[in-house]
């Protein structure tokens, strides 16, 4: 390990350490820091975990009471690659309570602050992962993702975002919420550490063929995607078309008609999640190293909005024709995007990340938003639902300061199993709208 290695380990485990955003909620003693094997890809650079990814340094929390310092056997594939590659764990981020939620709010420790402004969310539910790469601690850190949860903290805190297709990333190690929809992917500060992670932990790649012009799917104006937005959002939104209209670029925009997407969203996503989380959430817990119960975590979660939610999972774990029946529509959302990405002749689908920018901290029901109050969780899953509960690739762009002074993303939604292409795309259109957010060293 060079000294340039060593203080940079060392810097980060020292900030994360003071962390004023409380992004984290374990760090490592780096006087016992696994000394770096050889000159891996990533050798010597510090990085962060999502406190629901499975960690024998750390305890694997979930940020919710019953777990608070559960100790694993086993590392996360994807965090044993990590270490293989010569990736210095820092510690393990702070997370929405059991990721079910999208704005990291307080549960069993406080809630994770955004680094454009301590009094709003860094979103969810990787929310401690966005704030401590966002705030510049790590240069990137592991999440999961199952409706948004990577994507809405890179766009909050003014990063990027990788949620690869699932299958693409070893699974298995992590506290659940849907098999069906669950995914690990990554949030950095640059686009070329998510395509640097990826290459290290992914178990297959793609070969990416492309046509030119690239072609990206835009949605109608009217869209649900676009209608409506806030007004920081709409004005990012409107000069990113602008730029990539005007750039001699090898991308061409194409106006498609998204509602369907949306529908089918509407009708399987939420159920899906509800069903699986009791089933998945259980047979995790029963396979730890001391054995923990659905019914201890749901008695004693420390968050309004993720009790309510664990309790109807519980009430519903045996509407087993709904679920199937939920089964059935999302292959028919699928079918959807695999429609429109083949009648365009597609590469990606671009669309603004969240309809809003990053809600005051305590905001975890309802918030202001359009002028009127509306429920937090509804409103910022808009635009994320329909690809993630698809299981489409999506990576995020931080494509500029809103008029109120925060980040707002962009985000591309690939075609599934195509992950090198969107890539490909993601490079493209970040040469002419991504901006490096002024917080990063």
């Amino acid at each position: 390990m060079t000294n340039k290695q060593v203080n940079s380990f060392e810097s980060a485990v020292q900030q994360a350490s003071k962390d004023p955003l409380a992004a984290f909620i374990s760090v490592v003693d780096s006087t016992n820091a696994r000394p770096i094997q050889g000159s891996g890809a990533l050798a010597g650079i510090p990085y962060a975990v999502k406190d629901n990814i499975d960690t024998v340094a750390l305890p694997t929390t979930a940020n919710t009471p019953a777990l608070i310092g559960s100790m694993r056997n086993v590392d996360h594939e994807v965090v044993a690659r990590l270490q293989a590659a010569g990736a210095m764990l820092v510690g393990k981020t702070s997370l929405h309570e059991l990721a079910f939620g999208i704005t990291n709010g307080a549960a069993a420790y406080p809630a994770a602050r955004n680094p454009f402004d301590k009094a709003r969310s860094s979103g969810g539910s990787s929310g401690g992962s966005g704030a401590a790469v966002g705030a510049g601690i790590v240069p990137f850190a592991i999440g999961t993702d199952t409706g948004g949860s990577i994507s809405i903290p890179d766009a909050w805190c003014g990063v990027y975002g990788y949620r690869p297709t699932i299958g693409r990333w070893p699974e298995w190690g992590a506290a659940p919420l849907s098999k069906t929809r669950d995914a690990v992917g990554v949030i950095a500060e640059s686009l070329d550490y998510l395509q640097r992670v990826d290459a290290t932990v992914r178990d297959h790649s793609t070969e990416a063929t492309l046509s030119s012009p690239m072609r990206i799917g835009i949605p109608h104006a009217d869209s649900r995607y676009l209608s409506p937005l806030a007004s920081d959002v709409k004005e990012i939104w409107d000069n990113t078309l602008e730029q990539l209209e005007d750039a001699n670029s090898a991308v061409e925009l194409v106006e498609v008609d998204t509602d369907r997407l949306h529908e089918l969203d509407a009708a399987c996503g939420i159920g899906i999640v509800l069903y699986e989380s009791v089933r998945d959430l259980s047979a995790y817990l029963e396979a730890l190293p001391s054995r923990v119960t659905f019914e201890q975590v749901l008695e004693q979660a420390a968050s309004q909005d993720v009790h309510e939610l664990l309790s109807i999972a519980w009430q519903q774990r045996n509407n087993h024709d709904e679920y199937h029946e939920q089964i059935v529509i999302r292959q028919q959302l699928c079918d959807q995007w695999d429609h429109i990405f083949a009648k365009h002749r597609l590469t990606g689908l671009l669309r603004p990340t969240s309809p809003v920018t990053a809600v005051p901290v305590g905001d975890d029901l309802t918030t202001n938003a359009f002028g009127t109050e509306v429920p937090t969780f509804g409103t910022v899953i808009r635009n994320t639902g329909p690809g993630s509960t698809a299981g489409q690739p999506a990576i995020t762009i931080p494509a500029g300061i809103g008029s109120a002074g925060l980040p707002v993303g962009i985000t591309i939604d690939g075609s599934r199993g195509k992950d090198d292409v969107l890539f490909t795309l993601a490079a493209e259109i970040d040469k002419h709208v991504g901006v490096r957010s002024p917080l990063l060293p």
